[in-house]
């Protein structure tokens, strides 16, 4: 809006300059050459249009200088619109999770502007930016992650990590190739297992595909030959994602998500709890959004969803068997 009403004031000024050349043209057109210097009016008349041409120009530099600014800022707050986009079109494919998980454009706006008026002014805008971009990203998390059913708040969060991890901004190096391993799990058919003993046949399928990945060649040959006792005891931890791999996989400690390819292979069941624990090293402040409202009581809660609501935005309750949060309500009413 302030891009466009400069430009309307840039258009107006050349208007009225262009106006008073005219102008000038035609009085000096008009005067007799024998008396153009006894001409007061005339005279008096370019002053003043001498005058006012200066003003303009100088009007016109100061929008010129105004427009440069404003572009600059605008720069300087892409990422911030590019946080939004990023935001909404990632809540609308909650859909395909659950039907009921169903957003509008005018309240995702809504909380947009709440996140805005709640970030801490400054007057550096490169910091004002990150500052933003922070606040924007939890009110809009919050507010969707407390309309999910538990099962699916780990799904978003990791959608939310998985998409910041694309965009490159969080500290590990993104690879298309161990993304697509740990989504889709692939896993090699008809081969015979060396270490059937105590590794399901499922597992060592998945082990042979993840030798194709880059840096894991040996992996296999590492299990089968190298050390494969010392395997079977890390597989047959309660707590595998929290223990060291034997051999020189032990370095994967310092590249999380790639041990979690290989707890994909060999211990499927501990995934969730080794992405969890992905999301709160890797994503900025992420234990915040891992354990959002996990240690807050249901009044602090429902006080910060009223907050969040108006006169014609409702809080709706969806309740599971042996939830009644009617006491709180109403303590909160009467406060």
């Amino acid at each position: 809006m302030q891009k466009q009403e400069l430009v309307r004031k840039q258009n107006e000024f050349k208007v009225t300059l262009t106006g008073l050349e005219e102008d000038l043209l035609s009085q000096l057109s008009a005067a007799d050459p024998a008396t153009i210097l006894d001409n007061i009016p005339l005279i008096e008349g370019l002053e003043k249009t001498k005058a006012t041409s200066k003003e303009i120009n100088i009007q016109v530099e100061q929008a010129q200088k105004t427009e440069v600014e404003i572009n600059t800022s605008r720069e300087l707050y892409r990422p911030v619109a590019a946080e939004g986009s990023m935001l909404f079109f990632l809540i609308i494919q909650l859909c395909f999770i659950e039907h009921m998980y169903q957003y509008s454009l005018d309240s995702f706006v809504s909380f947009l502007y709440k996140a805005i008026d709640r970030t801490e002014s400054c007057e550096d805008l490169s910091e004002r930016t990150t500052k933003l971009i922070t606040m924007i990203r939890m009110t809009i998390f919050r507010w969707v992650n407390r309309g999910l059913f538990e099962k699916h708040k780990l799904i978003f969060c990791a959608m939310l990590t998985f998409k910041l991890f694309q965009k490159g901004v969080l500290g590990e190096e993104y690879n298309s190739s161990y993304y697509n391993y740990l989504m889709r799990a692939p896993f090699a058919v008809g081969m015979e297992n060396p270490l059937s003993d105590w590794l399901p046949i499922k597992n060592w399928g998945l082990v042979l595909k993840l030798t194709e990945l880059e840096g894991f060649d040996n992996f296999a040959t590492n299990m089968e030959k190298d050390a494969p006792n010392r395997f079977k005891e890390w597989f047959n931890e309660m707590a595998p994602e929290d223990v060291k791999l034997p051999l020189d996989w032990k370095r994967l400690d310092s590249v999380p998500f790639q041990k979690m390819l290989v707890l994909r292979a060999l211990r499927p069941d501990r995934s969730c709890s080794a992405l969890g624990d992905w999301i709160r090293q890797s994503l900025p402040n992420g234990r915040d959004y891992m354990d959002c409202d996990g240690s807050s009581s249901i009044q602090m809660i429902l006080i910060n969803s009223f907050e969040d609501s108006t006169s014609t935005t409702p809080i709706f309750f969806i309740l599971s068997p042996g939830a009644d949060p009617v006491k709180e309500v109403e303590a909160m009413g009467i406060s």
